[in-house]
Formats: C-alpha cells, sequence, structure tokens
C-alpha cells in the first residue's frame, strides 16, 4: 500500500480519496459509532521499523502488516520510555513514568509496583459494561493480579508469561458473541528469553544469511549479531503467525469489522544502544489501528506519545475519560477531524534494574537529552560473546558514561551519533530544546525539574 499522509491529504493530492475519508470519517454526531471490541496488542522488544509494512527487508509479517493495509498506521509513535513495565503502565493510565511511579521493573523492585487504586483503562472499559480479559505478559504489579487493575479475565499463559497457545484468546473471540468486549494481547516473541538469547522457533527458522541487522540499530553486519538476529527475525516470524491466528478468528466469527485493533511495541529492540536509550531506535514504535467499519486506511505523519493511547481507547469506546491522564486522545485526528499538531514528545529513563536516570524532548527536527547520571546506556538487555568487541567501535557509545547533555539534528543525522551541544550554529535550538524540557518537568511536576 502507498504511504499516503495527512499532509498530502491537505495538499490536494489526493482529492479524491480525500471525498471518500470526509463522507466515512466526518465531524462527530450523537450518533459517532462506537466499536463493538477493542482489541489491544503489545510486542515485547519489538522494533519500531521491524516489520516488513515499515521497512524491514529481511523477512515478512504478513499478518500484522495487514493492520497496516486495512487501517491508520503511524509513522513517527514514541513511547514515553524504554523499558517494559514503566511502559506498560503508561499504556494503562495516559501518563508519565514519573507520574504514575512505575520508573522500573516490578518484579526487580516490587515497591514500584502501580497502586491497585490507579485508574486505568481496562477498569473504565469494565466499568462502562465490557468484557475485560488479557493474555500475556503481566507487568504493572508484582504482587497484585490482573483483577485488581480491571482485567476481568487473566487468560491462561505460560509460567514465563509468554503466549505459546493462543487457543484461549480465540476461545474468548468466540464466545463474546454480540457483548461488547476489551482483549489485551502482550507477546513477548521479540524479547529475550530466560538466558538472555533469541532461540530459533520451530517452523520459522530464519537462516543467519537473511539476517543483516537492520540500519536502524546502527550495529555493525557481524556474523554474532546476524545470529541474534536471526533468531529475533524467527521470533518475529512466529509471533506473526500467532497474530494471523487471531485476525482470522475475527473474520470467521463476524467481529473483524466493528472490532477496534491497536498494535504497538512497548519499547526498542533488546540489542545495544536501542532498548534502553532514549534515541529513536529505544522509544519508537510501531502503531496501528483497524477499525474497517469506521477508520480509512492510511498513514499519518504526527508525532504521537504512548501517553495517549488509553486516551484515545476510551474515546473510541465511547467510556469515560480516565482520570490523570496526561496525553489527549487521537480520536478526532483517527476521524478525520481538525486537529492541532504535536510540536514535541517527550520521553524519560529513571531504571530498568539498574538507576538510568535521562529526559528528552524530540521535536519534528531535533531530539535533546538531558542524562542525569553518566551511567552508560548498557546492553540492551543482552550479554553475547559481541560485546567486548562492539563497544571499541567508533561511534557505539552506549558502554561509554553518558555526557550531560546530547543535541542532535534527525534530519541531518537519525542514528543521533553527532552531539551537536557544543555546536554555535545549534545554540538556540539548544536553549530552546531545554526550555521545552524545563515546562515539561514543570507542567507534569516531574521531581527531577531542579536538575533540568
Amino acid at each position: 500500500m502507498a504511504r499516503i499522509t495527512r499532509r498530502e491529504l491537505n495538499r490536494g493530492l489526493v482529492a479524491g480519496a480525500l471525498g471518500a475519508w470526509a463522507c466515512k470519517s466526518g465531524a462527530p454526531t450523537p450518533e459517532t459509532p462506537r466499536p463493538a471490541g477493542v482489541l489491544l496488542v503489545t510486542a515485547d522488544d519489538l522494533g519500531w521499523r521491524d516489520l516488513s509494512s515499515y521497512g524491514l527487508a529481511s523477512v515478512q509479517t504478513p499478518s500484522i502488516d495487514r493492520l497496516v493495509t486495512e487501517g491508520v498506521a503511524f509513522d513517527r509513535a514514541f513511547d514515553v520510555v524504554s523499558t517494559c513495565s514503566s511502559s506498560r503502565a503508561t499504556l494503562a493510565t495516559g501518563q508519565y513514568p514519573h507520574t504514575h511511579g512505575v520508573t522500573g521493573l516490578t518484579h526487580r523492585h516490587p515497591e514500584l509496583s502501580l497502586p491497585t487504586t490507579a485508574p486505568t483503562s481496562a477498569r473504565m472499559l469494565l466499568e462502562a459494561g465490557r468484557s475485560t480479559a488479557i493474555q500475556g505478559k503481566w507487568h504493572l504489579s508484582a504482587e497484585a493480579p490482573p483483577a485488581d487493575f480491571g482485567y476481568a479475565q487473566y487468560l491462561p499463559t505460560d509460567i514465563d508469561q509468554r503466549i505459546r497457545d493462543i487457543g484461549p484468546a480465540l476461545a474468548f473471540l468466540e464466545a463474546v458473541g454480540d457483548s461488547p468486549f476489551f482483549l489485551e494481547l502482550n507477546f513477548m516473541q521479540t524479547h529475550r528469553d530466560l538466558f538472555d538469547r533469541f532461540p530459533q522457533a520451530a517452523g520459522f527458522e530464519v537462516s543467519v544469511d537473511d539476517a543483516p541487522p537492520p540500519a536502524w540499530w546502527g550495529l555493525p553486519d557481524w556474523p554474532g549479531i546476524r545470529e541474534e538476529v536471526a533468531g529475533y527475525l524467527s521470533q518475529l516470524r512466529w509471533m506473526d503467525a500467532l497474530m494471523g491466528q487471531v485476525l482470522d478468528t475475527l473474520d470467521a466469527t463476524g467481529l473483524a469489522d466493528d472490532t477496534l485493533v491497536v498494535f504497538l511495541s512497548d519499547n526498542g529492540p533488546a540489542f545495544p544502544g536501542c532498548k534502553l536509550t532514549l534515541y529513536d531506535r529505544g522509544v519508537g514504535t510501531p502503531l496501528m489501528f483497524r477499525w474497517p467499519a469506521v477508520l480509512e486506511p492510511r498513514w499519518e505523519d504526527e508525532l504521537v506519545s504512548t501517553t495517549q493511547i488509553a486516551p484515545t481507547l476510551l474515546d473510541l469506546a465511547g467510556a469515560p475519560p480516565l482520570a490523570g491522564a496526561q496525553g489527549r486522545s487521537l480520536g478526532p485526528l483517527l476521524r478525520g477531524e481538525p486537529w492541532q499538531p504535536t510540536e514535541a514528545l517527550f520521553s524519560e529513563m529513571e531504571q530498568h534494574i539498574d538507576p538510568l536516570p535521562a529526559r528528552a524532548v524530540r521535536t519534528e527536527r531535533h531530539k535533546y537529552v538531558r542524562n542525569l547520571s553518566d551511567a552508560p546506556w548498557g546492553l540492551g538487555d543482552g550479554d553475547a560473546a559481541y560485546f567486548d568487541a562492539l563497544a571499541l567501535e567508533p561511534g557505539q557509545t552506549w558502554a561509554t558514561p553518558r555526557v550531560p547533555e546530547e543535541l542532535y539534528d534527525l534530519d541531518a543525522d537519525p542514528l543521533e551519533r553527532v552531539n551537536l551541544v557544543d555546536d554555535p550554529a545549534h545554540a538556540d535550538v539548544l536553549e530552546a530544546m531545554r526550555g521545552r524540557l524545563r515546562e515539561h518537568a514543570a507542567q507534569t511536576a516531574d521531581p527531577r525539574l531542579p536538575e533540568l
């Protein structure tokens, strides 16, 4: 599918498509349709370009790509953080980590678990009359179960929280009938296993010959890296096949046309310089919304934050807004209503396992990172034999002490390698980005404000 963006529509480059779009998704009325079903799907540690529809050439992901060709796909969507528990708590609450308090891995830091009193989208959808269920990874609390946060059912999941058997989710979809529902599926195929490896998935093997590291990761094409990438891509193919079973079941049950399907990743891939960093390859995510009855397929180039996911789900589902949410709903944009573009996005880190404090702001062209310690970004959760040699490569800064400030021109330097903090030509940009970050910290009561 050709990438038709909102800007092209506004310029009249596809006038015919605009007419059809306006008819299908015009201004809201009291009869604004609501989806019978809402399906939220997350992929753990999936890179923001690591789907064939987003530019990955190594393998095909036809099932997930259906959500792109049949829905609204976002080209510049970003998680607010690059670690799992914090990111998932944001998806549930619409808040930044320094607000909801889940600032590290809950199974390593139980004291950082999301309080059971926190408003969540699942609870709001349950109270609005929807059947709610979840299968797969649960990472909002070390002790409290999903039921305490609005998920009426925790569908059978393997002890390591991976979805290997999608059958319980399919059975849930087959049983809902005409009842409104909310189902959350959290896949972990693209997350390293308990041994920090990416094993080949049986039946979905990928040859190392077909597994160069994606260019946007910024890693060299070494045999050891290829071996890990091959396993990662094999697991991606398996996840795509499981997603295909879900979409086929929606088709077979007649639910597909009136089910809103949302797909995204919780953070970047578990490779050095990606996951745990605030670079685009660490917080960037694929994002798509498919609702055939209402949404016209297209690409959107709006800057999007994952603080907007929960408000959007509730808006489209017709549920009350989420108390305390800090992101605005994408509903108007998705429906084709007037929309004020986002000027800047904000991201942050406190800790994964060990402290890694940082804040960042991203605009259309620039990224500013304020590092609040010199602790290296780290391994991205891996521990392969090639890491020591990789640390010596030019441009590989994940193993070196972080500098206090970083500034990048994303047009000229998409891999964020050339720090412009000391460039006099960018002094005005630097000061403006500092100001944006301080203003955001003040508005959201970030406890790190004095350091910014």
